[in-house]
């Protein structure tokens, strides 16, 4: 994934040139938007401007989509446990990355989904390829997290590990006798 986003932004980089001399910027749109609003003037002024966009995005995110508000449950869950085990540093580095990445590809997810749905809210096999993609990239996201989240607390909780290799430790969960 971060190969893509490098590439991505390498290859924005390259058209960027080109793109100016198009006689409409937004040539791409389907129709013209509307006028926006004055933005803030300066750097400072431009800076908290971006915040504030970001926590709009935030708050549409946890009013629009249910998901998201499991996601945020399930962190919650994590959190408290990991603070009742007392998880390590190490582990907490890993627990916080993985809430990360669901937090991440859900966000994605939802700006796919409202941007494709800006684009048509006919049926067409493009838009649904790309919103299938991005429910992937969450799902995917979200089978990690857990992942990451059993082979943290498996130890905690009375599993054991065995060892696979040199440097690679797998957590088996011991059954209840």
């Amino acid at each position: 994934m971060v190969c893509c986003t490098i590439i991505a932004a390498l290859l924005a980089l390259l058209i960027n040139p080109f793109a100016m001399l198009r006689a409409d910027p937004l040539a791409w749109r389907l129709s013209a938007p509307e006028q926006a609003p004055t933005s803030p003037t300066g750097r400072a002024a431009s800076r908290i401007a971006s915040v504030a966009h970001a926590i709009d995005g935030w708050r549409f995110l946890v009013n629009n989509e249910p998901n998201l508000r499991l996601h945020l449950m399930a962190a919650a869950a994590v959190l408290v446990a990991g603070f009742l085990i007392e998880v390590t540093a190490a582990d907490w580095r890993w627990l916080i990355l993985a809430i990360i990445a669901v937090f991440v590809a859900e966000a994605l997810n939802t700006a796919v989904e409202q941007a494709c749905n800006a684009v048509s809210r006919e049926f067409h096999p493009a838009i649904k390829a790309a919103k299938d993609v991005a429910a992937w990239g969450v799902l995917f996201a979200a089978l990690g997290a857990l992942l990451i989240g059993a082979s943290v607390f498996a130890p905690y909780l009375g599993g054991s590990t065995v060892a696979v290799g040199e440097s690679f430790v797998v957590p088996i969960c011991r059954a209840a006798s």
